[in-house]
């Protein structure tokens, strides 16, 4: 059984639970504080930095295309990468 608690909280912490939702991670904002609670704060931040970075990455590839491959790699060492 769960109860109904009201809460206050400081912007960051706001700003934490918006992402977690963002980045469907969790679905509302209920699971974002259980999210938190179970996990703590700092796991929390941790996964948004790597959702955030895996965005930003997404970003600029979408834009500027994906890098070109050195010239100097075999097909072989290509394969090993695959």
């Amino acid at each position: 059984m769960s109860k109904v608690v009201s809460i206050r909280l400081s912007d960051n912490e706001f700003n934490i639970m918006n992402k977690l939702i963002f980045f469907k991670i969790v679905k509302n904002k209920t699971d974002a504080i259980n999210y938190i609670l179970e996990h703590g704060v700092n796991n929390a931040k941790d996964i948004i930095k790597r959702k955030e970075t895996a965005q930003e990455l997404l970003e600029k590839y979408l834009n500027e295309g994906l890098p070109e491959l050195p010239s100097n790699l075999s097909d072989i060492s290509i394969m090993e990468r695959e």
